[in-house]
């Protein structure tokens, strides 16, 4: 039987952002070190043990939704001696404790601790078994936890770069949105807007598209992707007559969630073209304009044949969680 403790990890997670440092040192510098990147500070023979293997596993999961394998992370290990101050501004890094003064395996996270927009996610345990136990169960729900972070910060990090969301969308779809710099080609329709770099490799795109709200039912997963498939397969077209559609290979995964206090719907799939070798990755997520009555969808994708697309896709992923609802200045009035 699986202990009660694996059921409440998504509950632990939700709440992880309560726990925050005291420490106001972190307030004079931003988290450093590469995108995607997690430091594990370990000694080396739990490392190497299965504890270390457990949690190696974990992070090194494959990421969701690619057209080849690629892991979720890049990895590094510390021991605790050789976690100094040099490491210690890190963007995301886990701190695992087995000790026998747990009684049972929990998480807690310090947030912005060393440094503004780092998460420190402790582990502890009481022994191996209920860590690697913890750990394995629980993989997904940890790695989701980090990948949010991560989105969250280049989020901030392009509305700070780039000040005002873009005006044409704003206009069209009552919302605002941050466009990351180089997406300079512009198609429009009636309710469709789309933006892309147009490059040969590493090209990355941005779609949004909007209809009115009938029912909630248009935010289950196969309603969405028939929508996605009418939708795009209308617009984006390819050679020989191709369309884009959803590729049936590989089922889009599928969640709700709310961002910052705005429900999504969303789907993580393979596009295609029908009549033609291009492919590749998307994210969408779906939501209703409460002041338009309207549904809006928001779509990255990227085509980048021969290349690693991880990065590439959480970069423009971003995007989607610079997205908001600007007050409806006829309702305040």
């Amino acid at each position: 039987m699986k202990k009660q403790y694996a059921v409440l990890l998504p509950v632990i997670l939700a709440l992880l952002t309560l726990f925050t440092s005291c420490d106001g040192s972190g307030s004079f510098f931003s988290a450093s070190g590469t995108t995607n990147e997690v430091i594990v500070i370990m000694d080396e023979n739990a490392w190497e043990g299965p504890a270390g293997r457990s949690l190696f596993g974990v992070l090194n999961s494959n990421v969701k939704a690619l057209p080849q394998p690629e892991p979720n992370f890049r990895i590094l290990q510390l021991t605790p001696e050789n976690f100094t101050s040099t490491f210690k501004v890190a963007r995301n890094v886990i701190i695992p404790e087995i000790s026998d003064i747990y009684s049972y395996p929990k998480l807690t996270a310090d947030l912005d601790k060393y440094a503004m927009g780092q998460v420190i996610m402790n582990i502890h345990a009481p022994d191996t078994a209920s860590f690697v136990e913890f750990v394995t169960e629980n993989r997904e729900s940890i790695v989701d936890y980090f990948i949010t972070k991560e989105l969250e910060r280049n989020a901030n990090y392009l509305k700070n770069q780039i000040k005002e969301p873009v005006s044409r969308v704003k206009q069209i779809f009552g919302i605002n949105m941050h466009f990351p710099k180089g997406l300079p080609n512009i198609t429009e329709h009636e309710n469709f807007y789309w933006a892309t770099n147009n490059a040969a490799r590493g090209r990355q795109d941005i779609v949004i598209y909007q209809f009115p709200y009938t029912s909630e039912t248009v935010f289950e997963k196969d309603s969405l992707i028939s929508i996605r498939n009418r939708v795009l397969g209308e617009y984006i077209k390819g050679s020989f007559d191709s369309q884009m559609a959803t590729a049936t290979v590989y089922s889009p995964d599928y969640r709700k969630m709310e961002t910052d206090g705005l429900f999504r719907a969303e789907l993580r799939g393979l596009w295609e073209m029908t009549t033609d070798m291009m492919g590749g990755p998307f994210v969408m997520h779906a939501f209703v304009n409460e002041n338009t009555g309207m549904v809006v969808v928001a779509e990255v994708f990227v085509y980048a044949p021969e290349m690693n697309k991880r990065n590439l896709l959480r970069n423009l992923e971003s995007a989607l969680y610079t997205i908001s609802i600007p007050k409806d200045e006829k309702k305040e009035s």
